[in-house]
């Protein structure tokens, strides 16, 4: 394997102090967000002490309430693990760390009289998308129902941190410890997607049950019966999961310099082994393709720029095939499930499976209304009505007729709301991103290629669920454009 130096120190650390400390925090996090689900009288207690806590650190010192939210990003899906009730809206702990680091990074700002707009390769570019978003919510405005368009733009306004990402990852440190705290929320929810799938299938939880009602209420993810003792336990923040693996895939595929030791090695490669399984566990399509095209992605790279050349492709492709391999037993022996392939199983029957249907139903009033009005879209909010085989969804409405804002086709669902202009005008900005780290790529070559397959991969999976519109994909575009910015 190739040595290369990299944006990150000799040095560097993975798995130190923040790793420990971060995935400590997560873990009493988690713990306690399951309290005051289960004690409702202790949920606005529980919000209020994390707020507080979230406002100490970031006026201690904004890098520490930047690295909150992070934290909570990689491993919140929706963002509501803490939550305040009001009435019939709910204020999510993501919005409350939003504002906490944007108020408090504009307020310290203007002390120092330098609220200018940082300046750099990709200002304007997530300038003009801004402009855009304000266009499509003024037509949302004046076409669609208010709380529609409320409720729809709200992940939008996750691009306004642009800046503060700019402003706040810097160095190498900062760096390093974006990682390690990448690290540590994907290696518990890798564990908790595990552990979940454990659970589940020997009794020990029930569909229906606290945990289950825990993981659903909470936006988190979804825990679905396939059949014998197979459950599907599907993370929206599994996309981090699937980042995280690509990016140490690549370290280790251009082996850096701070790798020196067998237990380094050991480290990273129980971590590969714990992501990829709950990659799989989450039985997701999207994310199986987009993980797909983000190692085609990582060994065309290696190859072209980096001389990965055949024998270590080959050995590559036949050790990761062997992992696959050995976690589908792992899964059969967790769940004593032994007959059929859980990988074949998913893309059987996909026209009578009801969330294939679901989603194929959606292409016909999705690319009528697009050519109705491709050019500057109908704004945030628009409804649409199709018929859906959604069972959470036929609980409510049991012939099936659902009318909704969200699509799960992502660049549909955009071109929809903000035209085909707003669409180019996101896309142009993807490309400038990817450019800059392609053009980088001799300097910052172990973490460029994996941001690179991690963006791949969320590209792809965005074809079939709609990561680009919300926080999720949001936030991982603002990681990587800072990254290569600034170093």
């Amino acid at each position: 394997m190739l040595k290369a130096p990299g944006i990150i120190s000799k040095n560097m650390a993975l798995f130190g102090k923040t790793f420990k400390v971060t995935i400590v925090s997560l873990i009493i996090a988690e713990l306690l967000s399951l309290l005051s689900y289960l004690t409702p009288a202790l949920e606005q207690a529980t919000f209020f002490i994390v707020v507080i806590i979230a406002l100490f650190f970031t006026l201690k010192k904004i890098e520490y309430g930047f690295y909150i939210l992070l934290a909570e990003l990689f491993i919140g899906s929706k963002g509501y693990l803490f939550f305040l009730d009001l009435n019939s809206t709910r204020l999510s702990i993501r919005i409350a760390l939003f504002l906490i680091v944007g108020t408090i990074w504009c307020w310290q700002r203007l002390k120092r009289n330098d609220l200018i707009i940082l300046k750099n390769k990709l200002s304007r570019s997530y300038l003009l998308l801004l402009i855009f978003i304000l266009i499509s919510f003024l037509i949302g405005i004046k076409n669609n129902e208010f709380s529609n368009v409320f409720f729809d733009v709200n992940a939008w306004l996750f691009f306004l941190l642009a800046f503060v990402f700019f402003d706040l990852i810097k160095s190498t440190k900062q760096i390093e410890n974006i990682l390690q705290i990448l690290l540590a929320a994907t290696t518990l929810l890798s564990l908790k997607t595990i552990g979940t799938l454990f659970s589940f299938s020997h009794g020990l939880d029930l569909i229906g049950g606290p945990f289950y009602k825990w993981i659903r209420d909470t936006g988190v993810g979804e825990i679905t019966y396939v059949g014998g003792n197979i459950f599907r336990v599907f993370f929206q923040s599994h996309l981090y999961v699937l980042i995280g693996f690509l990016i140490i895939l690549g370290f280790l595929m251009i082996k850096h310099e701070s790798i020196k030791t067998k237990k380094q090695y050991l480290y990273l490669g129980v971590y590969l082994y714990l992501t990829s399984l709950a990659i799989i566990v989450s039985q997701s399509r999207s994310f199986w393709l987009g993980g797909l095209g983000g190692l085609i992605v990582l060994i065309a790279l290696s190859w072209f720029r980096f001389n990965f050349r055949l024998k270590k492709t080959i050995i590559l492709i036949v050790i990761l095939v062997a992992i696959f391999a050995s976690q589908i037993l792992i899964i059969q022996v967790i769940t004593g499930n032994f007959s059929g392939n859980l990988i074949t199983n998913r893309f059987k029957d996909l026209e009578a499976e009801s969330a294939g249907i679901s989603r194929l139903n959606q292409l016909k009033p999705l690319t009528y209304n697009i050519l109705q009005q491709m050019i500057t879209g109908y704004g945030f909010g628009k409804t649409l009505t199709y018929k859906s085989n959604d069972p959470r969804i036929l609980q409510n409405h049991p012939d099936g007729i659902y009318t909704t804002y969200a699509f799960e086709w992502g660049y549909l669902d955009i071109w929809l709301k903000m035209g085909l202009m707003g669409l180019l005008v996101y896309i142009f900005l993807i490309y400038k991103i990817a450019k800059l780290a392609f053009g980088k790529m001799d300097k910052q070559k172990t973490l460029s290629i994996g941001l690179l397959a991690g963006l791949t991969a969320l590209l792809i999976t965005n074809i079939f669920s709609p990561y680009l519109n919300h926080p999720l994909g949001i936030g991982y575009l603002m990681l990587m454009s800072a990254i290569i910015i600034n170093n």
